[in-house]
């Protein structure tokens, strides 16, 4: 079996491809590889986003946020899904919180 890395890299390599949804299986393998790899749920989350599944985009960003709240990419992961779902206060706040971590 591949290891969680390697299916990170494949992910990558179908999601600049355009190929989302293989980019997707590649991230959920890769997931249940190493669950707690917060990087992980917001290459899925970009993933889902890009097949408007911000839902699940939502859920795999809020899992990053949970795994590592002090990354700020997670709360832009979370923004995205908010902005999908028409949660534009949500997203507001998740954007702000990303830049209160880094305003870079």
């Amino acid at each position: 079996m591949a290891s969680a890395s390697e299916l990170k890299a494949q992910g990558n390599k179908c999601f600049q491809s355009g190929q989302f949804e293989e980019a997707i299986a590649f991230f959920s393998q890769a997931i249940a590889a190493d669950p707690k790899n917060h990087v992980l749920y917001s290459n899925r989350s970009a993933a889902e986003a890009s097949c408007k599944r911000f839902k699940e985009a939502l859920d795999d960003a809020k899992m990053t946020v949970e795994l590592k709240p002090d990354w700020p990419k997670g709360y832009s992961r979370l923004g995205a899904a908010n902005v999908g779902l028409g949660q534009y206060e949500d997203a507001v706040t998740s954007y702000k919180k990303g830049l209160d971590i880094d305003p870079t």
